[in-house]
């Protein structure tokens, strides 16, 4: 399904500034069924046209919802479909869709390091547009200086590592390049709840 000129304006910003990887998985035809109804229209033509992977070098991760649906309910206490997780940051953080009605809308960002959820726009377009390619959200909530020493450190990213602090935040550990390493993104996220 081609993009019209509109849809093509509003993704063109985000592959500008978060280049594709180069081993993007198309979503199947099953994911698709299961969730057009909840995510957002422009969100489904994203998967098609560019897939699930690392953007801007892993910096950003577009993800199969249904890889960590069970982490994001865990977190959330209780399941329910219309939290539909889509990202992740390179650091494991959960940036999660919510369909509230019909009409309404937003998208959070669940921070498994500091245990908090925040509203990171009230749109999911305005999420894709303004929030994720806001110099102030790029440094301080995508970590991307850290990012990058880490990335020059430890080396790229796989789909489903993520750079993890140890010890833990929660624990002790600070948010410098000392204390990181790479590891499985789902595993973390379930290890950090436990603390």
């Amino acid at each position: 399904m081609p993009f019209d000129k509109e849809e093509e304006d509003f993704f063109s910003f985000f592959v500008k500034n978060f280049k594709p990887g180069n081993d993007l998985i198309k979503p199947n035809e099953d994911i698709i069924k299961k969730l057009e109804s909840i995510v957002p229209q422009q969100l489904v033509k994203f998967w098609k046209e560019y897939g699930f992977g690392n953007y801007g070098d892993g910096i950003i991760k577009v993800i199969n919802p249904f890889d960590y649906t069970e982490s994001l309910y865990t977190w959330l206490g209780g399941e329910d479909k219309n939290k539909v997780p889509i990202m992740l940051t390179a650091f494991g953080d959960i940036f999660y869709y919510r369909k509230i009605t019909d009409t309404e809308d937003d998208v959070c960002l669940l921070d498994i390091h500091y245990k908090n959820i925040n509203v990171c726009s009230y749109s999911f377009s305005e999420f894709f547009e303004d929030y994720l390619l806001d110099e102030d959200i790029q440094n301080d909530i995508l970590r991307k200086p850290l990012f990058l020493e880490a990335k020059e450190k430890e080396g790229e990213l796989k789909l489903n590592e993520i750079f993890l602090f140890t010890p833990a935040l929660a624990i002790g550990g600070a948010e410098e390049l000392k204390y990181i390493k790479k590891g499985d993104a789902a595993v973390h996220q379930n290890l950090l709840l436990q603390l």
